[in-house]
């Protein structure tokens, strides 16, 4: 079971060029998820890595390259973190937890800053991101929409229905000015709205065994 965080992968490589691409790429994500990028120079970040900017652009042509090569990375260990649980050999209820509990855990880990910083100077990448995550929730619900029917924990609603629900809601309530106007943190507002919509697609037996692996896995969960 993963913690309350989820610790994105470490960037290794034994060659020398890649291990200070990764150095580089691991510091700044790091820092950009936690103070955001917009306020942030090249100088300071090379001041703080003593390197120099020549070393940087080296590996990283601007800015917005880096911005893109940081979410690029962390899309990528997300979704090998999201495979090994909806591949996994649980029932769907465990599935659902662990994925709530990973996302969850991710979205606790990076400021608003960040978030803000996207919405605001990176619209273009914003909407790149929101494509592509939307076409892996439409591929792996599916796939646990139709083992919880087999299951019975899952009600037998359309299932292009209870995804698009899942989608809209979702947006929505992590939508910048709804979080700045209810004062909810981007992880609240995904695990309260996550839960809510779970718990309308839970047969009886799902909503039973919801309970049972909550209480047997709260040491782990923020919910």
């Amino acid at each position: 079971m993963e913690t309350n965080k989820t610790k994105i992968v470490s960037l290794k490589n034994t060659h020398p060029a890649l291990e200070e691409r990764n150095k580089i790429l691991k510091y700044t994500r790091d820092k950009f998820y936690k103070e955001g990028f917009y306020k942030t120079s090249m100088d300071e970040i090379a001041g703080e890595l003593h390197v120099s900017k020549k070393t940087i652009y080296k590996y990283f042509p601007s800015k917005d390259n880096l911005i893109k090569e940081i979410c690029s990375h962390t899309t990528k260990e997300l979704i090998n973190v999201v495979d090994k649980i909806v591949d996994g050999k649980e029932d769907v209820v465990l599935k659902f937890i662990k994925l709530m509990n990973m996302y969850g855990g991710f979205l606790s880990g990076v400021s608003d800053k960040w978030f803000n910083d996207i919405s605001i100077h990176a619209p273009k990448l914003k909407k790149d991101i929101e494509v592509k995550r939307n076409e892996k929730i439409v591929f792996i619900m599916k796939k646990l929409l139709e083992q919880g029917k087999k299951e019975k924990l899952i009600v037998n609603y359309p299932t292009d229905l209870i995804i698009q629900i899942f989608i809209s809601s979702l947006k929505s309530a992590l939508n910048s000015d709804f979080l700045i106007m209810s004062r909810f943190s981007m992880s609240d507002a995904f695990r309260q709205t996550y839960e809510i919509l779970l718990n309308g697609i839970l047969t009886n037996k799902g909503k039973e065994k919801y309970s049972r692996e909550k209480q047997k896995l709260s040491k782990y969960l923020l919910v």
